[in-house]
Parts: structure tokens; C-alpha cells; sequence
């Protein structure tokens, strides 16, 4: 298949699925409520949630880094246990640290030991986003259960159920998706 067709079509199918997830969203707030006071209760609650996204948008693009709303980078996953698990494991909040403004949770006080000493060793790539993306162009959200750990680098990858980038990256050459996806990184991490 056509490289280029491929790319064009996995952009199509994110953008897809992105409007697919916003408009069930959106008919899911408005469906069922005809009386006017209703109707009045449900702006208001929309526009503390659109606050609340607006809110949730900004703390994502914290330093260009993935970062959900919850404030815990890797959606709260311990980033040293990828590397001496090679597993995806959650994190505990007593054990935390903070790294360039980010947090992360750890599994153990050991695991948050071994960040504390070297942080860079343990972040994942293209600061959270998906590395599938980052070399198609763009920044997809993860699933931080979808991960590949490769020549010591951490790279996460989006998974849905249209779409698993981890099998897309493997399929093209490693070195060549890592020098795409380093080239956009580096025009979008200014």
C-alpha cells in the first residue's frame, strides 16, 4: 500500500474518530430535555463544562507535553515500571514527583528513587504523545497500556477500537519512524 494513501487515511480515521467521540458527547448533553427552565440549567452546566475543558485543554498542552486533565502525566502509569517491568503499571499517589512543572506517581518508593536520580532516562518520547502520530505529523492522545520499549526510549502509543498505532509503527522500519517523528517533535516542542 501506498505510504502516502496510508498516512492520508490514518489522519482521516483520528480526525474520524476524534468528531466521532465529540459529537456523541454533545448529542449525549442536549438529548431529552425540552422545558425551557431546563434547557436554561443545561447552558449553564455546559458552560462550566466548556470552562472546565478549556481548563482540562490547557493543562494537556502543559510545555507541549501530554498531560491530562487529572494533572498526572501517563494518565497517573509509573514510568520506571515500563522499563524494569516492561509493563504498564498505575502509579500510587503517595509515592509522586514533580519534573518540569509535570507529576508523575510511582509504584514504589524505590521506582520514584530511581526517577528522582535520572528523570530523562524514565519520560517517555515526544512528551507523552503518540510516537504513530508524532511521525504522521500530529499529536494523537495514548493509551498508556500501549507502549513499546525500544534502545532505551519509552514511546506510547494511541489505541482504540479503529485504531492500534504500536502495530502501524512496526510495521514501517523503527529508525525511520523514530527520525520522522523526531523531526516534528522538534518543530512543535519550541
Amino acid at each position: 500500500m501506498n505510504k502516502n494513501v496510508l498516512t492520508i487515511g490514518l489522519k482521516a480515521l483520528a480526525m474520524l474518530v476524534m468528531v466521532s467521540s465529540v459529537a456523541t458527547a454533545q448529542s449525549q448533553k442536549t438529548g431529552g430535555q425540552k422545558m425551557a427552565d431546563k434547557k436554561m440549567a443545561k447552558q449553564s452546566t455546559m458552560q462550566k463544562r466548556e470552562m472546565s475543558a478549556e481548563t482540562q485543554m490547557s493543562r494537556a498542552y502543559l510545555h507541549n507535553y501530554n498531560v491530562p486533565s487529572s494533572g498526572v502525566a501517563i494518565d497517573g502509569y509509573c514510568p520506571v515500571a515500563y522499563f524494569a517491568a516492561n509493563k504498564a503499571i498505575k502509579g500510587k499517589p503517595e509515592f509522586v514527583s514533580t519534573h518540569n512543572d509535570i507529576t508523575y506517581h510511582f509504584v514504589s518508593a524505590d521506582a520514584k528513587a530511581m526517577f528522582d536520580k535520572t528523570p530523562e532516562k524514565y519520560l517517555p518520547e515526544y512528551g507523552g504523545w503518540c510516537a504513530t502520530g508524532m511521525a504522521l505529523g500530529d499529536k494523537f492522545p495514548v493509551d498508556p497500556t500501549n507502549f513499546k520499549v525500544s534502545n532505551g526510549k519509552l514511546f506510547l502509543f494511541l489505541k482504540n477500537k479503529n485504531v492500534d498505532a504500536l502495530e502501524i509503527w512496526n510495521k514501517d522500519a523503527e529508525q525511520i519512524q523514530v527520525v520522522k517523528a523526531d523531526t516534528h517533535w522538534a518543530k512543535v516542542n519550541k
